[in-house]
């Protein structure tokens, strides 16, 4: 049969799925059909589009399949279909053929890696999650959060100590093992859920999300549910496992001597019902925004909502042919959730860049090429937005214009913003006499005489401030200090090398014998000149590139 052109849809036809799409049929009655690629969801469709999309064989065109379906179906609501539909990549003509992959990358900063299907495991599980939603069950599980909100509150002191002192190892390596197991539960509590309600959980596995380990489970087998309510529970099942652990353990830890297991069971208690919160924030792509997304029944809200923000922006200052009038609410949304995931970026950036660069040449590279991938991904969207921007009768001389502007912003943010270098050290405070540290294999710290310093408690979370001091006029020497100078662990008998600065307390204070150490440089430089002496002091350039900037650098960590 000869194929012809549709220039509706940008297909040839005649037109079929392509190897692996497919339509699902609802999992309730009068539920919506999904059509997906490779498992994952691209669209909600009636019974009468499904109907029309497993008619497409590759055999007939639209004049066919509608007869083959039957009144009142004709060709052009055969071509409108295919139209609506062609931008999901269901057709031959647009989709890969590829098999689902076990690494996934997810726009903007997610990696995904495929372990295994959860899918039997959980089948098996489900009677006893009956079990769980039985009033009597739910009644034991308020019983359980009333019971760890009373232990949190009635460990007092003790609390404050777990958050703000180090602890000895051992405790830590207790959470960590609790975490890594709690986090596990979480993700199949998702699936867990999603099961009960007759949905099929499709993957599990980790991921770095906004540069942090993590694991997920593939629920989007949900989308099958009518009930918006069933969709929602399903969200909110993961941060609902790390409630109930959370509570377990701030129970459990008031009935418990005054141990380092207690001490990890009331850090992660708190670990717990701080992830649980977390979780439901609802501009990132975490169990908080799947719930709203599901409450709201917009697919892709995210992602729908940052398009509103862009037609908004480009219609009020590129002047483009585009309805944005009612898409304000949505517009501010998109606003919040880009927003929100640049702050995650940042976050994560804070967080881990400095222990990557500590492996020294192999973690600059790792550094360089997350750089290098953000900024393509930065320019992509600018690009896109112009491009979008220009087929839609933005005049040429708004969109240069806007590009100057925005040009012209940046160059001043980075000459105009003032950054003030804080190197996180440590102290020892013997005798009278305070000593501010910093471990000998750390590169060149930028302390200077009259440096100001705020010394903290040294804990995992909380950092009390304990009292202020100054860098004295003494060069700093070699010595050694206790290991929780230098990071919130324990460990008795066990010093670490250091250089050490003579500090100048002021004033009285109670000092413990060491703890955390902020050192708040005197001079000031311009965030851009800070970006290029971080930048061209790399070991990844060529000797001498950064010696350059060495002096406007200095200062700076």
């Amino acid at each position: 049969m000869s194929r012809t052109s549709d220039t509706r849809t940008a297909v040839q036809w005649p037109v079929q799925l392509a190897p692996a799409a497919s339509v699902d049929e609802p999992l309730q009655a009068d539920g919506p059909w999904i059509v997906a690629i490779n498992g994952v969801p691209k669209a909600r469709v009636s019974h009468d589009v499904a109907t029309v999309l497993r008619a497409l064989d590759g055999k007939k065109d639209p004049a066919q399949v509608a007869h083959h379906i039957g009144s009142p179906w004709t060709a052009d609501d055969v071509r409108g279909i295919v139209h609506q539909l062609v931008h999901t990549g269901v057709f031959d003509v647009t989709a890969s053929r590829a098999e689902p992959r076990r690494i996934q990358f997810r726009a903007p900063l997610t990696v995904q890696l495929t372990l295994f299907n959860p899918a039997p495991f959980l089948k098996v599980l489900r009677p006893a999650v009956a079990a769980m939603v039985r009033p009597g069950a739910l009644a034991a599980a308020a019983v359980l959060l009333a019971s760890g909100i009373v232990g949190a509150f009635t460990a007092g002191p003790n609390l404050l100590r777990v958050l703000a002192t180090p602890l000895p190892l051992e405790a830590y390596l207790f959470v960590a093992v609790a975490m890594f197991a709690s986090t596990l539960l979480h993700e199949l509590g998702h699936g867990m859920a999603l099961v009960y309600f007759g949905g099929t959980p499709r993957r599990i596995g980790i991921m770095l999300f906004y540069l942090a380990p993590a694991f997920f489970c593939d629920v989007t087998d949900g989308w099958r549910l009518c009930s918006r309510k069933q969709r929602v529970l399903v969200a909110l099942a993961g941060p609902l496992v790390h409630l109930g652990l959370g509570s377990v353990a701030l129970a459990v830890q008031g009935l418990m001597s005054a141990t380092s297991l207690r001490d990890a069971a009331t850090l992660y208690g708190i670990i717990c019902y701080a992830i649980a919160v977390l979780n439901l924030f609802p501009f990132i792509k975490m169990d908080g925004y799947i719930a709203l997304m599901s409450a709201l029944d917009i697919p892709h809200l995210r992602r729908k909502s940052i398009t509103a923000l862009a037609d908004v922006v480009s219609h009020r200052l590129l002047g483009s042919h585009v309805h944005a009038r009612g898409q304000f609410l949505l517009a501010w949304f998109g606003g919040a959730s880009l927003l929100s995931g640049i702050a995650f970026m940042v976050i994560g950036f804070q967080r881990l860049i400095p222990i990557v660069l500590q492996l020294g040449y192999a973690g600059h590279i790792v550094v360089f090429v997350v750089v290098c991938l953000l900024l393509v991904v930065a320019a992509k969207g600018v690009t896109r937005f112009f491009s979008s921007a220009s087929r839609r009768g933005s005049p040429a001389w708004r969109r240069i214009a806007l590009l100057l502007l925005g040009t012209a912003a940046a160059a001043g943010l980075l000459t105009a913003i003032p950054v003030t270098s804080v190197v996180v050290a440590g102290y020892t405070y013997s005798n009278g006499e305070l000593k501010i540290v910093t471990p000998n294999e750390s590169p060149v710290q930028a302390i200077v005489p009259g440096d100001a310093v705020t010394l903290k408690s040294q804990g995992m979370v909380i950092h009390e401030e304990l009292a202020r001091a100054t860098i004295g006029a003494e060069p700093p020497s070699n010595s050694t200090a206790p290991m929780e100078t230098i990071i919130p662990v324990t460990l008795p008998g066990t010093n670490v090398p250091v250089l050490a600065y003579q500090g100048r307390l002021e004033g009285s204070a109670d000092l413990p014998l060491s703890g955390r150490a902020e050192v708040t440089s005197k001079r000031v430089v311009r965030l851009g000149e800070w970006l290029w002496s971080t930048a061209s002091n790399s070991p990844l350039w060529p000797d001498g590139f950064g010696q350059a900037t060495t002096h406007s650098g200095k200062g700076m960590q």
